[in-house]
């Protein structure tokens, strides 16, 4: 699996999907069969893969100006801005107001953004109390409603979410965003809770969800977001879980891709892709050896009390261990692009055929959320380090 892994990452890399689908000639930004003009332009590069796709713009531009937003711990060096993630911080509202008098001060005539996962947390502006918002982010992530959801309640309490951002822009200067995806699905207006993207939600959505999760109090600091821009802003995906999938299926052979949009408890993922391996042992459907099966997304875990060290792609690892039937040999990877899973240093884990953990061990990791504190001890973890990019999870499940 390290191979794997290996071109799991190279298939991840945003420098790489932009070398591919972007060209940048005399002044010229084409893609997609869009052609944009430019002679000052400006970058805002926010995400997990802010640093690689920064690069990317700067070898090839002479930027007017520049703002790069990394999370903590992250930064390669320069003038990098490090803030909070998963939950903002003092940096992240830094970097709010500094993106915002970038805009507002600037003489540009084009705005390109590059943003990827991670965005939410590292780029904010609020009129909340900044330890407010650690707690109202650290109950929408650990609620288990989906990232979808949590970023609907996001763009709303935020002044410059939701494409409310693009108010800032001024001189009607044109905007292109270059976008990663770390959202299944690919939606636009949830990614980096759509910085600059047009909103389908409501503050009555926002209100309901802040009402499921106890928060209604902050209901006072909800804002509309805009359903129509009246400049150019073209909104461009350049790297999502289903090319990665696409790339490792070419690449293995003897693959199947069943989604890149798994959701639900990752826990409950396990059970699913167990059940999948069973019935091919059994009945030779829906697959027969040899196969590899290969599932992206980003399945979510809900928290309630204390827990331990533990993460999504843990849980998942451990749950199909609990219900396979161990009548062949199997591999199971399930593996964070972003290298981070959970609360952990960990991205993921390996199973296999030969890994024999008691079923008790696995209800008590399962129930206290401490699937790596056990995976540790059979030396199943996964450790990448940081990797600059984030297009979800990814599951590989082989039966050679």
């Amino acid at each position: 699996m390290k191979e794997i892994i290996k071109k799991i990452l190279e298939f991840s890399d945003p420098y790489r999907a932009l070398q591919e689908k972007v060209r940048i000639n005399d002044n010229t930004i084409s893609f997609n069969d869009e052609r944009v003009y430019f002679k000052k332009p400006i970058l805002i590069a926010v995400g997990k893969a802010s640093i690689p796709m920064a690069e990317f713009f700067r070898q090839r531009i002479s930027l007017k100006a520049e703002i790069v937003i990394t999370p903590k711990g992250t930064s390669k060096g320069g003038d990098v801005i490090e803030a909070g993630h998963p939950l903002p911080d003092e940096n992240s509202i830094k970097a709010g107001k500094k993106v915002l008098d970038l805009l507002l001060n600037e003489d540009y005539d084009l705005v390109i953004f590059a943003i990827s996962g991670g965005a939410s947390a590292l780029l904010e502006y609020s009129d909340i109390p900044i330890e407010e918002l650690k707690m109202i982010n650290k109950l929408l992530v650990t609620s288990g409603i989906g990232i979808d959801k949590i970023n609907i309640v996001r763009k709303h309490l935020s002044k410059i979410k939701g494409g409310k951002i693009i108010e800032y822009v001024k001189d009607r200067a044109p905007v292109i965003s270059f976008i990663v995806s770390d959202v299944p699905g690919n939606d636009i207006s949830s990614i980096g809770s759509g910085l600059t993207s047009i909103d389908k939600s409501t503050i009555n959505d926002a209100l309901m969800l802040l009402r499921k999760v106890g928060l209604e109090n902050y209901a006072k600091y909800l804002t509309e977001t805009p359903k129509s821009f009246s400049r150019t802003i073209i909104n461009y995906l350049i790297l999502d879980n289903m090319e990665v999938l696409k790339k490792l299926s070419n690449y293995l052979g003897n693959s199947l891709i069943l989604t890149s949009e798994v959701r639900g408890e990752a826990k409950d993922v396990g059970v699913f892709m167990a059940s999948i391996y069973n019935s091919s042992e059994n009945y030779g459907i829906p697959l027969k050896r040899p196969y590899y099966l290969l599932l992206g997304g980003e399945p979510e875990v809900t928290i309630k009390g204390k827990t331990g060290k533990g993460g999504r792609n843990g849980e998942v690892c451990l749950s199909f261990l609990k219900y396979v039937k161990k009548s062949g040999k199997f591999e199971l990877l399930s593996f964070a692009t972003d290298g981070i899973d959970g609360n952990s240093d960990y991205a993921g884990c390996v199973i296999s055929s030969n890994t024999n953990i008691n079923e008790d061990e696995i209800n008590d990791a399962l129930e206290t959320h401490n699937s790596y504190g056990l995976l540790e001890r059979y030396e199943s973890t996964i450790r990448t380090g940081y990797t600059y990019t984030n297009v979800n999870n990814i599951y590989v499940l082989n039966a050679p």
